[in-house]
């Protein structure tokens, strides 16, 4: 019974483990879709981690433009290919893409550096799994243009369209089908590059991220805090109040299939809130002398995680990740049972089988004092 309360108990982030070597801001964080590679990209550059063995791989180069800050990464996720591909966009406008080498999964290799709109920042990047002409990239830039590539297995880049916005410089962008959400908010037609439709949150938006859903979104109001809205209609649901001294902008993401909702702080805190009720869950600690504006989270089969960065330029430089065990650890009828829950389970056989042999133990235990007893009785009567 103790074991079973134990099993239980509600589950905690927890801190998995500090990757240092950036030596500058960190602005962008992003977690391959398998889980085990992570990305991380600013002032001084890309780098990426293997999330498993908590080690840094051999940074890719940089070929065109060294010191170009990397300001936004995208994972690519390209039908065709079994290696994985970085896409990311830097502070000069430069769009470059990096493949793993064939037969490794440590070495990334540039394969396209293509200066674009002018050589402004590129502000954000989305992509989507792509067809048997190639995957699309939605590149967003700080001169309110939205511009569609394609990339195919030969690596060729091919322009599809481009528009420019006319109120507000993008922050995020998500693509929904064969509509294009920018961050906010327009939606955009994939194949025309025509803005069909906007609408407003009637608060500033610091950063933007769409649930798996398609049906909401948060944002960073850079007011109060966060901020849950509609997408259909961008009205506002709930508000998440952490109280924030000055108006950074911070990064926000939903977790655990979108029932929970994380963001940054200008005080080195990660928040996490219960999506439905507001309720705060835990607050983690990323640094004490830095903003917590970078942020990205990841899932995988026995623990979801997440992971935070400063992009303050003379702080911390550290990347945090922590870590939390899947709740369910039952096996689902249909479902294939994870490591973790094999585990408990093998653990809960183990305990049951040992109390049971206690039990067996002590009875045997109990029956033969009983019978020397008797047999001592027995022998003083007798004398």
């Amino acid at each position: 019974m103790i074991f079973s309360s134990i099993l239980k108990l509600p589950m905690k982030y927890t801190l998995g483990c500090h990757l240092w070597g950036h030596q500058d801001a960190i602005l962008c964080l992003v977690v391959s879709n398998s889980g085990t590679l992570l990305a991380s990209g600013g002032f001084d550059g890309l780098r990426v981690w293997d999330l498993c063995k908590e080690v840094q791989l051999p940074q890719p180069l940089q070929m065109r433009s060294p010191k170009d800050p990397i300001t936004t990464i995208t994972w690519l996720a390209q039908n065709d290919s079994i290696q994985e591909t970085l896409c990311c966009g830097t502070g000069l406008g430069y769009l470059l893409i990096w493949r793993q080498r064939p037969h490794t999964v440590v070495e990334f290799k540039e394969v396209v550096a293509r200066r674009i709109s002018g050589g402004h920042e590129i502000m954000a990047i989305a992509s989507d799994a792509g067809n048997s002409t190639g995957t699309h990239i939605v590149v967003m830039t700080r001169d309110k243009r939205v511009q569609t590539w394609t990339i195919d297995s030969r690596n060729r880049l091919s322009n599809v369209f481009s528009v420019e916005l006319t109120t507000s410089i993008p922050h995020a962008v998500y693509l929904r089908g064969c509509d294009i959400i920018v961050f906010g908010m327009y939606d955009g037609d994939i194949n025309n590059g025509m803005v069909i439709e906007t609408r407003s949150t009637g608060m500033t938006t610091g950063s933007a991220c769409v649930d798996k859903t398609g049906s909401l979104f948060i944002i960073d109001n850079a007011i109060s805090g966060f901020s849950l809205h509609r997408l259909n209609d961008g009205s506002c649901i709930r508000t998440y109040d952490t109280k924030p001294l000055k108006t950074y902008p911070k990064q926000v993401a939903f977790v655990e299939d979108g029932t929970t909702i994380i963001g940054g702080s200008d005080n080195g805190l990660v928040y996490i809130f219960e999506m439905n009720t507001g309720t705060k869950q835990q607050v983690l600690q990323h640094s004490r002398t830095a903003r917590t504006q970078t942020i990205t989270t990841y899932d995988r089969e026995d623990h979801t995680g997440i992971v935070a960065a400063s992009s303050n330029n003379d702080m911390d430089n550290t990347i945090t990740v922590w870590k939390k065990p899947k709740r369910d650890l039952q096996l689902r009828p249909g479902k294939k049972e994870s490591s973790l829950q094999a585990l408990f389970r093998a653990i809960r056989a183990t305990i049951q089988f040992l109390m049971q042999l206690l039990t067996i133990a002590f009875a045997v235990k109990l029956t033969y004092n009983v019978a020397v007893s008797y047999r001592l009785s027995n022998q003083l009567n007798t004398d």
